[in-house]
């Protein structure tokens, strides 16, 4: 994963919302340099999970976090179609350039929907296969994705058939030719809640 700016931590802080005490996933966390500033955000109280499926990825990621001396990022083996987080773990859950290399959307999308809790936030940072122009996809992607990337209205479909509600979809300064994009996204507060407070 390409190093990230202070400009981006600072954006991922706001549209998440992230403060103080807060429990954030960074989900395809790379070599965790993202989970470990964002760790620093959410200190002393909060806990970033770092999800990785690469078993050399995760040694990485335990190395870079005992380096920095902290102390609140729990590391987490992922699966290609499954975070492996607890449920209801997270407030907030972001994937950074992750997305259009998931080769079974469906079922990560319901993972990161079950680990997430009512009123939390998704954020998927990525880019359009446009940008990328006669790149082949990842192998094993789905073939709607026309290329190298995830087309937005796509991301959008998936998360919303899964049960998410999207936000904004807003510019992403990462650095670079690529233009990148955030599409928010909010898990609904309980389906019950909102059916008990119907009129009859």
């Amino acid at each position: 994963m390409a190093q990230a700016a202070d400009s981006e931590i600072d954006r991922l802080v706001q549209v998440l919302d992230l403060k103080p005490g807060v429990s954030v996933a960074d989900v395809g966390a790379g070599l965790g340099d993202l989970s470990i500033s964002i760790a620093e955000r959410v200190a002393p109280n909060g806990t970033v999970y770092s999800t990785e499926i690469d078993p050399k990825k995760l040694d990485q990621i335990r190395q870079a976090v005992q380096k920095a001396g902290i102390h609140n990022v729990v590391v987490v083996a992922g699966a290609y179609n499954d975070t492996r987080l607890p449920p209801n773990c997270c407030d907030a859950i972001f994937l950074r350039r992750v997305y259009h290399h998931l080769t079974d959307p469906l079922d990560m999308d319901r993972s990161l929907y079950l680990a997430l809790r009512p009123g939390g936030r998704l954020a998927i940072i990525d880019f359009e296969p446009s940008q990328r122009p006669g790149e082949r996809p990842p192998p094993g992607v789905p073939a709607n994705r026309g290329g190298h990337g995830a087309p937005k209205p796509i991301v959008t479909r998936e998360l919303t058939q899964t049960g998410f509600v999207p936000v904004a979809t807003i510019d992403w300064p990462v650095s670079g030719d690529v233009k990148h994009f955030c599409i928010l996204f909010k898990k609904p507060l309980s389906p019950a809640t909102a059916a008990a407070s119907a009129p009859p």
